[in-house]
């Protein structure tokens, strides 16, 4: 049991002294070099393994060579005004540096050498030449303190030594200019950079405060430790809710893992109570509950966030489309089974290598393939691995709160759950609903916005990240806008925190005094059937937004209630990939406005409608699809639009790139609306009844299938059921 630790709020002099270590992460001494990338007994066994003639070794190895590029010049010193954001000039030389650094360290071909230490020395010029730094130097750092530390394993030239030691040290003070210290995924990539520098050092003082924290450069900076206890919340996602940026978080506590291990301390397998109170500079909610959290808990978050054929909701500053795309930066699932042996993560591996398992004598691994393996076949072990076991078809809690049950998994501090009817079928129904906070400059204003699956493929999605990333204009007019989401948009304006016309694409409810988090109403994970309802009254005011999913085996059935303290204008809409016919005869041109996100919406036509149930049908690839969709209201419109067309970006993962959406609106003017809508996708689609009951009131859903009539009660207070 850990003892209860200090903070930074009370006595940061204390937390940073070196000999302060009450999570025993402090290495009882430093072992030779190498020690950052690699060990030496990594490096022999890479040696062993080329030369008996491995495959994949091999592969890799040509790989690192073609990196090395030996034959040619390296580059010049770029001027000044070409200084990235991101990092420096550095950079280029320092690559070369490491990449020459370990090929000399597998070979001994003294050309890498030569070549290792001109860049370095390069390196080291351009860092005296550097008169200003921005903080953002990780990927110089962790390049400098890799390359620096296999270097000096084989014996430096104490001129040499001396003038690349400078420059790690100046590198590390560099850090200290970040901008970003608390909670989020750039101060985790500045404390990888530490560490690489700090270990390539033998500096024991940086690699304490890569994980306590140190006030080194301004306001306290926080460590690794509070990133496990506090930034992985109690279901295991990261605090900034989006599955690409939660991989890229936790391939940077596997890199800081890494190097401890050799380091020789072992924390991987290491528990990190939950923190329990803000530490002083705290960027978001989610302290607590009191238990112990483990690093396993950050893999499966990835595994249970994906539907059945590994996609993902695009909602938020989403990049990553399918778990086969998990390796692009770090290669967490062959780290995660190296050391964890966990049959989930051997299948995980498996849907990441398109479906194969991975063999020594057999074709070479995704993760090996082309660049990807160029230097991290050094580290990764496993060359023949199992087959696995789907983790979707098993019952387990993930972390202290997150719960997988009945192929449905729940994620109750993100403020997330994927239904899935057969969660062994990719082409099985599927949905995703969120309700959970705007408590993070990643994430859209979209509460109880959901996404539909079926067809082994997204139904209705959020808008994919542009090409141009946050330097895209429509980033802020339509990406982070309510009506380009799967939600209900009041009075044509976005939900809280954008509900002003702000310039800015990180508003967040911590700059505010609204706290909007959604409430889990009821998670239904039953065999027969699957549901899940959520509210919200903090998003909108005086308005309560309240969603409830039900998903069978052959349709989903979606009721959105809305109730206002006056009448409002309220859009219920839902954006589709697929074929839509676009030129219905008894359609009518309408103008949705110009305000943020019904600018960018083209082509917009009103269908003829009445009162009752309204067909829209429409195919995914060959597949018949239908959506049933309720006007309780007589002046109730249903109007079809296009979206903005899709850039050329592929999300991470994905096959292919983004197909073009068609929105479905519902567009009322009322004090409280019923928007109701059933999906199907097969050849016998059900078709809707009766409905009872209001935004205010129990709701009674019929829907007609080929066999029955079912009959689904939505009450106020209480489960949901069917007759």
């Amino acid at each position: 049991m850990y003892p209860d630790p200090i903070t930074p709020r009370a006595h940061p002099d204390l937390l940073a002294r070196v000999d302060y270590d009450p999570f025993q992460v402090m290495p009882a001494e430093l072992p030779p070099t190498p020690r950052v990338f690699a060990t030496g007994a990594q490096l022999q066994r890479a040696r062993e393994r080329i030369a008996e003639g491995s495959a994949v070794d091999q592969h890799c190895f040509q790989h690192l060579i073609a990196a090395c590029d030996l034959d040619t010049d390296l580059p010049p010193m770029p001027p000044p005004s070409k200084h990235p954001d991101w990092g420096g000039p550095l950079l280029p030389w320092l690559q070369s540096a490491f990449h020459n650094a370990l090929a000399w360290s597998i070979t001994n071909d003294r050309r890498h050498l030569a070549r290792a230490l001109d860049a370095m020395r390069l390196a080291a010029q351009g860092c005296d030449e550097t008169e200003t730094w921005n903080g953002h130097e990780h990927n110089e750092a962790d390049a400098a303190g890799r390359a620096y530390d296999l270097l000096v394993a084989s014996g430096l030239e104490a001129d040499d030594d001396r003038r690349f030691r400078e420059m790690l040290t100046t590198l590390l003070t560099a850090m200290d200019c970040a901008d970003h210290r608390s909670c989020n995924n750039h101060n985790a990539m500045g404390l990888v950079g530490r560490l690489s520098l700090a270990a390539a050092l033998g500096d024991r003082q940086s690699i304490h405060d890569v994980f306590y924290g140190t006030q080194r450069g301004g306001p306290w900076c926080y460590g690794m430790i509070h990133t496990l206890r506090h930034d992985f919340l109690a279901d295991g996602m990261q605090w900034e809710g989006v599955p690409g940026y939660h991989m890229l978080v936790l391939g940077l506590v596997c890199e800081c893992f890494t190097i401890m291990e050799h380091l020789g301390v072992d924390l991987w397998r290491r528990e990190w109570p939950s923190l329990m109170q803000d530490d002083g500079f705290d960027e978001h909610r989610g302290w607590g509950p009191k238990g112990m959290k483990t690093l396993p808990a950050a893999f499966d978050a990835l595994i249970y966030q994906m539907f059945a054929n590994g996609d993902y909701s695009m909602l938020h500053d989403q990049v990553l489309g399918n778990l086969r795309g998990t390796q692009a930066w770090w290669p967490v699932f062959n780290k995660a089974f190296d050391v964890f042996g966990e049959p989930r993560y051997a299948w995980a591996l498996q849907h990441i290598n398109d479906g194969r398992i991975a063999a020594a004598d057999g074709p070479i691994p995704t993760w090996f393939a082309e660049r990807r393996g160029a230097v991290h076949f050094v580290r990764v072990e496993g060359r023949d691995l199992p087959e696995g076991e789907c983790p979707l078809s098993r019952d387990r809690q993930f972390s202290l709160t997150g719960r997988h049950v009945s192929g449905c998994s729940l994620f109750p501090d993100h403020g997330s759950a994927l239904l899935r009817s057969d969660p062994t079928d990719e082409s099985a129904l599927g949905a995703y609903l969120y309700w959970g906070p705007h408590s993070a400059g990643h994430r859209s204003p979209a509460a109880l916005h959901i996404d539909i699956h079926a067809c082994g493929r997204r139904i209705t999605n959020a808008p994919h990240l542009y090409s141009a990333g946050y330097d895209e204009p429509k980033h802020l007019t339509w990406y982070r806008t309510t009506i380009a989401h799967n939600t209900v948009t009041i009075d044509r304006e976005s939900m809280f925190p954008y509900d002003f016309p702000s310039e800015s694409l990180w508003e967040c409810d911590h700059w505010r005094d609204t706290i909007s988090d959604g409430k889990l109403v009821c998670f239904q994970p039953d065999s027969e059937f699957k549901a899940i309802r959520a509210s919200n009254d903090d998003v909108y005011r005086g308005v309560i937004l309240d969603r409830t999913v039900v998903l069978t085996g052959g349709y989903l059935l979606d009721v959105y209630r809305v109730a206002a303290e006056r009448p409002r204008l309220m859009d219920w809409s839902m954006h589709c990939h697929g074929s839509f016919d676009m030129a219905a005869p008894d359609s009518e041109t309408i103008e949705l406005g110009e305000n943020r996100g019904y600018r960018h919406l083209t082509d917009a036509r009103a269908l003829s409608s009445h009162r009752g149930w309204q067909t829209v049908p429409f195919r995914i690839d060959s597949v018949p699809a239908r959506a049933e969709i309720w006007l309780g209201d007589p002046e109730a419109r249903l109007v079809m639009a296009r979206d903005p067309e899709p850039d050329s970006r592929r999300p991470i993962g994905d096959r292919s790139v983004p197909e073009p959406r068609t929105s479905l609106i519902v567009r009322t003017e009322t004090d409280s609306a019923l928007f109701v809508s059933i999906w199907s996708f097969n050849d016998s689609p059900p078709k809707g009844g009766g409905i009872t009951g209001s935004a205010s009131e129990d709701v009674t859903v019929e829907v007609d299938t080929k066999s029955q009539t079912e009959r689904w009660l939505l009450p106020m207070a209480g489960d949901i059921q069917r007759a």
